[in-house]
């Protein structure tokens, strides 16, 4: 195993539709061909379809509910639990056993440095790249932004949802 620094290795999360150069990494299951992405992937971070089709119909389900102001406590509960669940299941299927420093060395001898790690949903949607994130950091303090690049490699840094909280009560019950 080489020498590398771990925080050159990710340099941000961002979607399919923001990050539109730079060098990138698909974490889907389909390695981003739904959303025309065709550069490098790592689908061994995709969730798996346990986690994903019980999320996704669920979702259709509570979103329903989003557009009716007299059920929006409703809405943002029923959102919170699937959500929950869904932070649930992918810990266990994909990050409890996960070595982030296997992890990292791997992303940096597969796909160079400063990987931007890319998936479909929004800054503002529920994202399991995000998870990914936010679990690196727990286990290495080395904070990974959102962002958003445009052709000429312009980057903006982002605001994400962060799912530490959640992340560390999952892993807590787990134990």
């Amino acid at each position: 195993m080489y020498v590398f620094n771990k925080k050159k290795v990710l340099f941000g999360t961002g979607s399919y539709d923001n990050v539109l150069s730079g060098n990138t990494v698909s974490v889907t299951g389909d390695k981003g061909k739904a959303w025309g992405y065709t550069g490098n992937a790592y689908p061994k971070l995709a969730p798996k379809l346990v986690t994903y089709i019980p999320y996704s119909e669920g979702l259709d389900e509570v979103n329903k509910l989003k557009n009716d102001p007299s059920k929006e406590k409703e809405y943002l509960e029923k959102r919170r639990i699937l959500e929950d669940e869904y932070i649930k299941s992918y810990y266990e299927i994909r990050l409890k056993d996960l070595n982030v420093d296997e992890l990292l060395y791997t992303l940096r001898h597969e796909f160079g440095k400063n990987i931007i790690l890319l998936c479909h949903e929004p800054v503002d949607e529920f994202c399991h790249r995000r998870l990914i994130a936010d679990f690196i950091e727990m286990n290495t303090g080395i904070y990974i932004p959102e962002v958003a690049v445009d052709e000429k490699g312009n980057v903006r840094t982002l605001k994400p949802i962060r799912y530490t909280d959640r992340l560390e009560k999952v892993i807590k019950e787990s134990k």
